[in-house]
């Protein structure tokens, strides 16, 4: 009887830890304090968000060179608000292989992500909006 008790316990904790609210992506990206600034960067390619499904994105992503590192600026952004998403950066929209920028700053708003590690943006030239918890899709650019 204790053990069922303990069970139960258990699986409560469990879904209650991982409510909604507690995950969903800040409706504003907090303000950023690194030196990147797109009017004084290059720009080298752009793709236009798309949503998926029941999801609505929005705005453009554009990758630019600035100071020897690779950025993505998330310009006019606005997506539809979910638990643990991400950006990523994709050779497909069902992200097989895939370099993860970190997590959304915000649900709406302009944004930046630096790229890391070394890519081939000749095969990495989709920015993905992913729900990592849940393995969804939410919207893509294509780069070009």
């Amino acid at each position: 009887m204790k053990s069922i008790a303990l069970i139960l316990l258990c699986v409560t904790l469990a879904f209650s830890s991982c409510s909604k609210s507690d995950s969903e992506t800040p409706d504003m990206p907090p303000p950023t304090s690194n030196t990147f600034n797109p009017a004084t960067a290059t720009l080298v390619s752009q793709g236009t968000f798309s949503g998926n499904r029941n999801y609505t994105v929005s705005g453009v992503a554009k990758r630019y060179t600035f100071q020897g590192k690779d950025y993505i600026y998330l310009e006019n952004f606005s997506t539809t608000n979910g638990p643990d998403l991400k950006v990523y950066l994709a050779t497909t929209t069902n992200a097989a292989q895939f370099v993860n920028l970190g997590v959304l700053k915000g649900a709406t708003g302009n944004q930046s992500y630096v790229v890391s590690v070394p890519v081939d943006f000749k095969q990495y030239d989709k920015i993905l909006i992913w729900c990592q918890q849940f393995s969804a899709l939410f919207g893509a650019a294509t780069l070009q």
